[in-house]
């Protein structure tokens, strides 16, 4: 008999199967219901944003609507945000909705502020996923074993961050520039004085 009191011979009930991984969960199938209709019902509500740069085009349209707790806990707006993306001589050559729920309330973000937010919100993950797959080469770490990825990605997060403590925007000139150790630490107030080592 072991420990649980169930005895060897005895098995668990089986487990139910799993969803399928693109089934619709029920908070997007709500939001998906709660947006649907034609472009002319959401002008109210509707906030486009045209950008052109990297060689591309992108026209973002977001609408909103108000939420309650029956959508999703704390939720005050769902969104629905289109984004199609192509060359700068116009061919479109992508097109993508996403949806998503904010606990931010109409009066406090309309629109036109949820569309900036999403956007920043990309550019902040964007950097820092930038700079650890270009100049830290993260995609073409060979280590994948235990808890060593986790702990190399954690030195290149101090590494980041020392050179942002440092007063570097540029990554790469920043990591090239402080090779010496000492220029490193000096950031934490980890340095050495007539070259020894405090």
């Amino acid at each position: 008999m072991s420990g649980s009191g169930r005895s060897r011979a005895e098995t668990p009930p089986p487990r139910a199967p799993r969803r399928a991984a693109y089934s619709t969960p029920p908070a997007r199938a709500t939001a998906q219901a709660l947006l649907t209709g034609p472009d002319a019902d959401w002008t109210d509500t509707t906030s486009i944003d045209d950008d052109h740069g990297h060689g591309r085009t992108e026209h973002r349209t977001i609408r909103t609507a108000p939420a309650d707790d029956s959508l999703f806990p704390g939720a005050r707006q769902a969104f629905r945000l289109r984004r199609d993306v192509g060359d700068l001589d116009g061919t479109w050559t992508s097109k993508e909705i996403v949806y998503g729920i904010t606990s931010l309330p109409a009066d406090l973000a309309g629109p036109a502020h949820l569309n900036h937010y999403e956007r920043a919100h990309w550019g902040v993950e964007n950097r820092l996923r930038w700079i650890r797959d270009v100049t830290f080469r993260e995609d073409h770490s060979q280590v994948r074993t235990g808890t060593a990825p986790r702990a190399l990605a954690g030195f290149r997060n101090l590494a980041i961050s020392t050179a942002r403590l440092a007063g570097r925007a540029n990554i790469a000139h920043a990591r090239r520039d402080l090779l010496d150790h000492h220029d490193a630490f000096a950031v934490y107030n980890i340095g050495s004085t007539n070259g020894k080592q405090t």
